[in-house]
């Protein structure tokens, strides 16, 4: 046998010492080629050994297991620790037997023999089970080509231990310096990787004292081994096959604060074998002790490996969670002579076990909280988890297809409707099939057999390697809002059906006034719709009030529209409306504002009406009624003068039957004086009859002043404006005031000077109705002086004498009875004003009176 083959030998005895604790372990020469593999891991891989060791490239045997993301890092490390003989230690996603990558620990050491040539490696491979860890690694230590050559081992012991456990290592070593010389420091080894709870370091300084036995005796082999674990995890120990200590790793020592005559001190009841009790009891937890213990000493008397987790009291007051492993050394007879182990610290992996189930309860509280149904798919459909909410809904669990002999998929499309069963099946075998997210709406039958509508969605959730590991969904029950939609849209239908039917055209505008809907009988009277007025520079309210709007009617309308959109008054106008055949016909058109909870508004709603026919009717009637009036006018005043002329008559008669008589004495020879006197007198008598009948008439239009009262002009003016706004609408004209704001109230009767004002301004549009342009009828009211001065202006063909127009009985109209403007001059004087007309310089007459602020007698 060559010395190749034994130093090799030795390097696959320390893997299989390894692997005898840990599992699994491994071996390559001094090269990297390997020359052992634990079976249960080419098991794992679905290779032969000859086959691994070929699908390694040179330098780095693993390549094609090792994820291709960590192959370019494993391959340098695994490279660097060849060439330096420092432990290879990385974390890495490692090929399966199902062609899946798991994460494992990778951890390898150099064997080195006598004047500290490497005669191969040796490591092993453990899965990660703890999805806490992930892969970002924080600073190592320095090389160990700067710590002190007797110090290495303790270094290289606490890198190990912390990577293996989680747990920061800090030990006390001599440190190479920049001069050469070397100094004490604390070297702290991280993980390497980030553990997700908070991880006190363990410490391990220079001055805290540790023992080596005087004699290994027959537990030489079980130190070895022992030496072999440490090297690549940190901490091992060996004790007799009584169970007396011989070897602890001097790192493990300081931290448990016990050396190896502590550990081995008895305390109570003999030999620890046959039931007593010796030192290291005390350093376990009192709960966890007599378990281990038992379980120790039967491994000590059967030779059966031993394996236990408890907690272990650290010299900083803690007990930690530490898994104990170990294996028997036998003789060539098979006689036990020692034993060899390995203590981990899994405190990390347990608090991280800890937190992992307080979540796992805390998200499964939070699951079966939620106001929905949440379950669970494989990749090929099976149901595998229904929350509390989905179960109770249902009336079973999936335990319960087990007991019907059917998948779960089965037993919950036995639960979908009739109806919708075919279109969930196929759905959700696409869905399956392609990878793509589900989402469907069905009804599903709940435990009292009646079926709710449901939304249902889920997604696929994908491995490393792309595949679908698993799909996750939920379910929300929406038959009240389906319930809730189907009433709104019954309502809505409705009011669209009642929009549809009512008697006139509906529209509705943006607050800035924009058409945002017509109704179809408003559409169907213009022939056009709403998009056709969206093209062109002009906004569409422009376009639509130029297209659809009388020429002579526009412009009151945008002034009117204006108004209403800058104050959010409501806007209310009688207009003529160009109908689809071109023709225009009288509309009224309202429209409010509708206002949010903070009063601003959102929309406009309009109606607009057509009263075409009632304004035809309305102005046949008006038209009749003026020739009543007139006709009631000539037989009144017929009737007037009838009784005027008999009044006066007489009194008149007899002045001058006594005139004549008087002319007779005075020319009779010589002159009756006397009877001409007597005859003079009976005349003044009869004069002053006629006198005074003339005043009972004027008296007619002198009331009394019981009835006057104060009241403002401005308010006269209005009401008269809206009086004549319908006759004014039918001549084409425009009514305008100009009022001013201080006018004081004035002393009047309310009825006579409103009627004073529609008499003039009547005139006036009458006056205008043969002109064609500016059609605009002037009112005004201003305070002058004592008096508040009133006028009215036309721009039609004027008078020819502005002063005889208030003569009785004067007119320039072809029907006009000449009484209208002498009985608004006496109404005026009866209030102690003035009135009287002019001539406008370019055209039209302005007729002005005054009323005085302050009453007088007259």
């Amino acid at each position: 046998m060559s010395l190749l083959t034994t130093e090799l030998d030795q390097v696959v005895e320390a893997a299989k010492v390894v692997e005898n604790v840990v599992g699994k372990g491994w071996a390559t020469d001094a090269e990297g080629k390997f020359i052992h593999v634990t079976r249960e891991v080419l098991v794992r891989l679905g290779m032969t050994f000859a086959e691994f060791v070929e699908s390694g490239t040179e330098g780095f045997p693993w390549e094609e297991i090792v994820h291709p993301d960590d192959r370019a890092s494993a391959k340098s490390l695994w490279r660097k620790s060849l060439q330096s003989g420092e432990q290879y230690s990385f974390k890495h996603r490692m090929l399966r037997n199902a062609g899946v990558y798991g994460w494992v620990w990778c951890s390898g050491q150099p064997l080195r023999l006598a004047g500290g040539r490497v005669a191969g490696w040796y490591g092993t491979v453990i899965d990660i089970d703890i999805p806490q860890f992930h892969s970002e690694a924080s600073e190592g230590p320095p090389s160990l080509s700067l710590i002190h050559p007797d110090d290495r081992a303790a270094a290289a012991h606490a890198a190990a231990y912390s990577f293996w456990t989680g747990v920061p290592q800090i030990v006390s070593c001599r440190q190479r310096q920049s001069d050469g010389e070397y100094l004490w420091t604390e070297l702290r080894a991280e993980p390497g990787y980030c553990v997700g709870v908070d991880v006190a370091p363990s410490v391990s300084l220079q001055d805290e004292p540790w023992t080596e036995a005087e004699s290994l005796g027959e537990t030489a082999e079980a130190v070895r081994a022992a030496t072999v674990i440490e090297s690549l995890h940190g901490k091992a120990w060996a004790f007799d096959s009584e169970g007396r200590f011989t070897y602890v790793t001097p790192s493990a020592q300081k931290v448990i604060g016990m050396t190896l005559q502590t550990l081995n001190a008895p305390i109570r009841g003999g030999r620890f074998i046959d039931g007593g009790d010796v030192g290291w009891s005390r350093g376990v937890h009192p709960d966890d002790y007599q378990e281990a213990a038992a379980s120790l000493r039967h491994s000590l008397k059967t030779g059966e490996p031993w394996n236990v987790e408890y907690r272990m009291l650290q010299t900083t007051g803690r007990y930690v969670w530490h898994r104990i492993s170990a294996r028997p050394t036998k003789d060539r007879m098979g006689r036990i002579t020692g034993w060899y182990g390995t203590s981990i610290d899994v405190d990390v992996y347990k608090r991280t076990e800890a937190e992992l189930l307080r979540q796992k309860l805390e998200l499964s509280q939070l699951i079966n909280m939620v106001p929905s149904h949440v379950w669970s798919l494989t990749p090929e459909g099976e149901p595998t988890f229904f929350n509390k909410q989905m179960v109770d809904y249902l009336g079973f669990d999936l335990s319960e297809a087990e007991k019907r002999g059917i998948t779960g998929l089965e037993m919950i499309l036995g639960s979908v409707h009739a109806e919708d069963a075919k279109d969930f099946r196929r759905t959700i075998d696409h869905c399956l099939a392609t990878g793509k997210p589900f989402a469907f709406r069905y009804r599903l039958r709940r435990a009292d057999g009646v079926y709710h509508w449901m939304s249902s969605r889920a997604e696929p959730i994908q491995g490393l390697d792309g595949d679908i590991i698993h799909w996750y969904g939920i379910c929300h029950d929406i038959d009240d809002l389906l319930t809730t939609q189907e009433a709104l849209q019954k309502s809505e239908r409705h009011l669209w059906q009642l929009v549809g039917t009512l008697p006139a055209m509906i529209y509705c505008a943006s607050p800035e006034g924009e058409p945002t809907y017509r109704s179809e009988k408003l559409r169907a009277f213009l022939g056009i719709e709403l998009e056709e007025t969206e093209q062109g520079g002009k906004s569409r309210l422009n376009k639509t009030l130029d297209a659809i709007i009388h020429p002579d009617d526009l412009p009151a309308v945008r002034e009117n529209y204006a108004r209403s959109l800058a104050t959010g008054e409501p806007y209310v106008r009688k207009h003529r409306l160009k109908r689809f055949d071109g023709s225009y016909r009288w509309v009224e058109t309202r429209a409010a504002a509708m206002r949010d909870d903070k009063g601003e508004i959102i929309q406009w709603n309009g109606i607009c009406l057509d009263i075409d026919d009632q304004v035809k009717a309305r102005n046949e009637l008006r038209l009749m009624q003026e020739r009543l009036a007139r006709a009631a006018q000539t037989s009144s005043l017929a009737e007037l003068s009838a009784s005027i002329a008999h009044e006066v008559n007489q009194p008149l008669a007899s002045v001058v039957a006594n005139s004549h008589a008087c002319q007779r004495w005075l020319r009779a020879n010589p002159p009756n004086l006397d009877r001409a006197q007597i005859t003079l007198t009976r005349i003044l008598r009869d004069a002053s009859s006629a006198a005074e009948v003339v005043s009972r008439i004027r008296a007619l239009f002198k009331q009394s002043r019981k009835k006057w009262a104060q009241a403002r002009i401005e308010d006269i003016i209005r009401e008269a404006q809206r009086l004549m706004t319908d006759a004014a609408e039918d001549h084409k004209i425009l009514i305008q005031t100009v009022i001013e704001s201080d006018i004081p109230p004035i002393a009047l009767d309310r009825i006579q000077i409103q009627q004073v004002l529609i008499n003039l301004m009547k005139n006036g549009v009458e006056a205008m109705d043969v002109v064609s342009t500016h059609q605009t009828l002037l009112v005004g009211a201003r305070h002058h002086g004592s008096e508040v001065l009133v006028q009215v202006s036309d721009n039609g063909h004027g008078v020819d004498d502005p002063e005889r127009v208030f003569e009785p009985f004067f007119t320039t109209k072809e029907h006009g009875m000449g009484m209208g403007l002498a009985i608004c001059r006496s109404i005026v004087e009866a209030h102690g004003g003035r009135m009287w007309a002019e001539l406008n310089e370019m055209k039209g007459t302005t007729f002005s009176f005054t009323l005085p602020v302050t009453v007088t007698d007259i």
